[in-house]
């Protein structure tokens, strides 16, 4: 599945540049084809349901702390 490529380009990506996150900007055209636009520091989610919102900071915090070996 073409999902599976992009999660494992994302992975490349991270490890090549060395870094733990990356809010990573795709469009996708209407025959599923994926392109990549950008990786920001640190993406905007706060238009995400508050369930979603809330997470997000303490998962992303957390990642950071353990740093890039997990």
């Amino acid at each position: 599945m073409k999902h599976h490529r992009v999660a494992r380009s994302i992975s490349a990506y991270l490890g090549e540049f060395r870094l733990v996150y990356g809010a990573f900007d795709f469009a996708m055209t209407s025959a599923g084809e994926w392109y990549f636009l950008e990786c920001n520091p640190n993406g905007q989610w706060a238009w995400q349901p508050a369930e979603t919102t809330t997470a997000i900071a303490p998962a992303i915090a957390d990642q950071l702390a353990k740093g890039s070996d997990t």
